[in-house]
């Protein structure tokens, strides 16, 4: 049965924003080089030194640069609908030279082969484009089925319950965090604009049960800083290969 295909939206990462991305990335996230050092090395302790490793969402290649230059016997496959993204990831691999151990495809991850092949995946600042309809569930069932039995998922999101006076209280925190790091005042406006028109958040319950309804068990938190969180988990046992 062919999966249904999940719609992240392109225009959000079109080629002058995905140039641009790096540069602002880190004055917008709270610790955003501190969620993917993390990242890589909570997968150093549960992986074997000649893992594969599923990129979900890689974007210009952060991630999968950080985690093959720490890990020389690691190899991975990363995907994302943005060419524009990708065409930065590959440069930014080769100039890390691991590009030889990456492969990167312009599409998302419902497309790839859906053997289970993967001994992990990370799924980081993806998640939260997609609205809570099916697609989540989606993009989370689409993983599970292309890792193996037990296999470890690092994810990290924007969320929360955006009704509730704690998660604006957070809101204006985070204004105010890109202001102490240089973000102008009308591209903050234009930032809270966009979280409330195109993000699309749930309440960490409400993650919790899209990951065991994906198939994921053992959901343990690692990583907060204002709306962002990041989580481990494993594709449940006698899943997958």
């Amino acid at each position: 049965m062919t999966e249904a295909p999940i719609d992240i939206p392109r225009a959000h990462f079109h080629d002058n924003r995905a140039r641009r991305y790096d540069d602002t990335i880190r004055r917008v996230i709270p610790a955003y080089d501190s969620l993917h050092l993390m990242s890589g090395l909570l997968l150093k302790e549960l992986l074997p030194a000649d893992a594969r490793l599923l990129v979900v969402g890689c974007g210009t290649g952060t991630e999968m640069a950080a985690f093959l230059a720490d890990n020389p016997g690691w190899t991975a496959v990363g995907c994302d609908p943005s060419e524009a993204m990708l065409a930065v990831a590959a440069e930014r691999l080769d100039e890390a030279g691991v590009g030889a151990r990456a492969e990167l495809h312009p599409c998302t991850v419902e497309c790839l082969p859906a053997e289970a092949t993967f001994d992990a995946a990370t799924i980081l600042l993806v998640m939260h484009f997609l609205p809570d309809d099916g697609a989540k569930q989606s993009l989370l069932t689409a993983t599970a089925g292309r890792l193996k039995a037990a296999a470890p998922l690092i994810l990290a999101d924007m969320h929360g319950d955006p009704e509730t006076e704690h998660h604006r209280r957070l809101l204006a925190a985070w204004a105010g965090w890109q202001a102490r790091h240089g973000i102008p005042p009308e591209e903050i406006e234009k930032g809270l604009a966009h979280v409330h028109r195109d993000i699309h958040r749930v309440p960490l319950e409400r993650m919790i049960a899209l990951l065991e309804s994906a198939g994921f068990t053992d959901i343990e938190h690692f990583f907060h800083a204002l709306i962002f969180g990041g989580w481990t988990a494993r594709r449940a046992a006698g899943e997958g290969a």
